[in-house]
């Protein structure tokens, strides 16, 4: 038996601590060795505070004749005072006008400003800005003289400035170069002990895009969890390859429906065609005949209408932006207006329709939408009970829903029918196949529009016989 590898994640874990170890080992080392430099230089360079000093003898030395120092043709001498490699400096008038110097920049405005800046330091960024006032002999304020510096052993050593940027920059730099230098041969050597299974992993992920299923992936020794990821992937493909096959069962049973519905197409297109050619040929001089034949011509371009109708309602309803428009709706009303419009259909065939309405409630819903839930089951009720048959709709209001119950003494539904008949373009060949076609699509597009209200459609048969619908819609906000 082979050596039984660590878990990947200690291997990883260790790995960063290594990583973590090495890295701040190496940086302390580095920033000892910089802090060696720093002290042994130490003697040779000023302090941070260097040229702050400064501006106390610079002070004095101009103190005594101020009014002298703020004619611009002292300039040269006054510069001759300023060490201007790390000091910057501008002589104002009384009322805070520049004058001259090396620092152009306006720190005040006006007398009031200039006297108010003589207690406090100013700062510009990184930047110190101190204004000292100049007085006459007679001790009158005739100007300032303002001093910028940095606080910094960078801006107090100017040239020495690259060498200090250096050491600086290699400091802050020093433990990302570390880590990333030691993250690199460290995760180098990682890497080869998981290198094989992950390309094994890749190659299998280009047989999957090109849709090749039919391999197996070796088991990995090199650690627990990558076994564990191929043992998964391996099942990901077994499920993708279950989920292609069935895929390709679906097209195939696509291809049949729309078979289906191009036959259903066809079949009216070709009475149409052959009643107008009988036409053509003379037939509508009958006038018997040629009234039979515009009969059957009407009732066969409903019938295509109607196909084409419900084949764009199910591509809308199937369309993922599909939406409901809730409005409040009178539920009374809305069942009597919908009963009126019933009793017409029912009346070619003597069929008696019974409702009854519990509850007075006014709720919100899609009226269109459930007059289209509505038209599809009861329209197949009165489509499918015999002469002189019953309907029977009783509808619950309260609580936030709307209960519809629906029942007729037709011949109901075969045995097993009731699990498939709201599937897409399901029809069943012997009971409750009518005299008129059915597409197979009505009771699809109702239970489409059931869920979008929150609610639930169910179909069975009675006992008694017949078929029994019952509809529960939530109220929408």
């Amino acid at each position: 038996m082979g050596k039984v590898a660590r878990p990947i994640r200690k291997q990883i874990a260790t790995s960063f601590y290594l990583i973590l170890i090495f890295s701040i080992v190496a940086t302390a080392l580095t920033w000892g060795i910089l802090l060696l430099l720093l002290i042994f230089q130490s003697n040779n360079m000023n302090p941070a505070n260097y040229y702050e000093q400064q501006i106390p003898r610079i002070v004095k030395e101009i103190d005594q004749d101020g009014e002298r120092w703020v004619r611009i043709e002292n300039q040269a001498k006054l510069e001759k005072k300023i060490p201007l490699d790390g000091l910057e400096y501008q002589v104002l008038s009384k009322d805070g006008s520049f004058l001259f110097g090396s620092m152009k920049k306006e720190y005040v405005k006006n007398e009031r400003e200039l006297v108010s800046s003589f207690n406090k330091n100013i700062y510009d960024l990184d930047r110190i800005i101190v204004m000292h006032p100049l007085f006459n002999q007679k001790k009158g304020l005739v100007g300032a003289i303002g001093f910028r510096y940095k606080l910094s052993l960078i801006g107090a050593n100017p040239e020495k400035s690259l060498l200090l940027g250096a050491l600086l920059i290699l400091s802050f730099a020093c433990p990302f170069i570390y880590f990333y230098l030691f993250s690199y041969l460290i995760g180098k050597r990682f890497s080869k002990k998981i290198e094989i299974p992950f390309q094994h992993l890749m190659e299998g992920a280009r047989k999957i895009q090109t849709q090749d299923l039919d391999f197996q992936l070796v088991e990995s020794k090199s650690s627990k969890e990558l076994n564990q990821l191929i043992c998964s992937f391996e099942e990901m493909r077994l499920a993708l390859r279950e989920s292609l096959l069935r895929q390709w069962q679906l097209e195939e049973e696509r291809k049949e429906m729309v078979a289906a519905i191009a036959h259903d197409l066809r079949t009216p297109l070709t009475i149409i065609n052959g009643h107008i050619e009988g036409l053509l040929s003379g037939g509508f001089h009958n006038t018997e005949r040629l009234n039979r034949y515009l009969q059957t011509i009407e009732s066969s371009t409903k019938r295509s209408i109607r196909l084409i109708d419900q084949l764009n309602e199910v591509s809308a309803i199937d369309r993922s932006d599909f939406t409901i428009e809730p409005v409040l709706v009178d539920i009374e009303e809305f069942i009597q207006n919908k009963v009126e419009e019933y009793k017409v259909l029912c009346s070619k065939k003597q069929i008696t329709l019974r409702y009854s309405i519990k509850g007075k409630e006014k709720m919100k819903m899609d009226p269109y939408r459930i007059s289209q839930v509505l038209d599809n089951i009861i329209t197949n009720s009165i489509r499918y009970c015999s002469e002189k048959g019953q309907i029977h709709w009783d509808t619950t209001i309260g609580y936030g829903t709307i209960i519809f119950e629906i029942m007729d003494n037709g011949p109901g539904f075969k045995s097993k029918a009731t699990e498939k008949v709201f599937d897409k373009f399901y029809r069943e060949d012997e009971s409750r196949s009518g005299n008129e076609a059915n597409f197979g699509l009505g009771l699809y597009i109702a239970q489409t529009i059931v869920k979008k209200h929150h609610g639930a459609i169910t179909i069975q048969n009675r006992p008694e016989g017949g078929a029994f619908t019952k509809i529960i819609i939530s109220e929408m906000t």
